[in-house]
């Protein structure tokens, strides 16, 4: 199902982050935003502060010094989630992330984000694209695949699924 509104990537500046802040504490779960900084599940004031500052850092961009570089999906105006790019140790591969408030999934809004973000790795002059999600994330791991990436699972017992992309003119 397909939303008839278009997802745009934003620059986040102040205003778009605390939104987005927003967003994030009430319609998407914590682990899927942040690594797990806090014992349990919830949005601790520690996990909100560290999302101010990564996306704070992700403003360099990928030439800056964290390596990132992160848009919010817009519909309409309105925040729906984030995408993001990262270097990685591969020469010419980028590394891809994003998230969706619960509301937002299964409208095709995460497709229009990835192919948005794949034209932003194609821009950087990226030759290829990874991610990595949870064996359990049908929804990231179908995303991955109707991206084009193709997926392999894990042999270790973490349950984790890599995927991957090549970039073409």
């Amino acid at each position: 199902m397909t939303t008839g509104h278009r997802a745009a990537l934003r620059t986040i500046d102040d205003a778009l982050l605390a939104e987005l802040l927003r967003v994030a504490v009430l319609d998407a779960a914590a682990d899927e935003v942040t690594p797990p900084l806090t014992p349990g599940h919830g949005w601790t004031p520690q996990r909100q502060d560290w999302f101010v500052a990564y996306h704070r850092r992700c403003r360099d961009g990928l030439a800056g010094p964290s390596g990132e570089a992160a848009w919010a999906v817009v519909v309409d105006g309105a925040p729906m989630g984030c995408v993001r790019l990262k270097r990685t140790a591969e020469a010419g591969v980028l590394e891809v992330g994003i998230w969706l408030r619960r509301s937002a999934r299964g409208r095709g809004i995460g497709s229009q984000a990835m192919t948005a973000v794949l034209a932003e790795a194609s821009a950087a002059g990226a030759s290829a694209v990874v991610a990595d999600t949870a064996s359990g994330n049908r929804g990231a791991c179908a995303l991955l695949r109707a991206a084009g990436f193709t997926l392999t699972e894990s042999q270790t017992p973490d349950g984790r699924v890599g995927a991957r992309r090549t970039l073409t003119d």
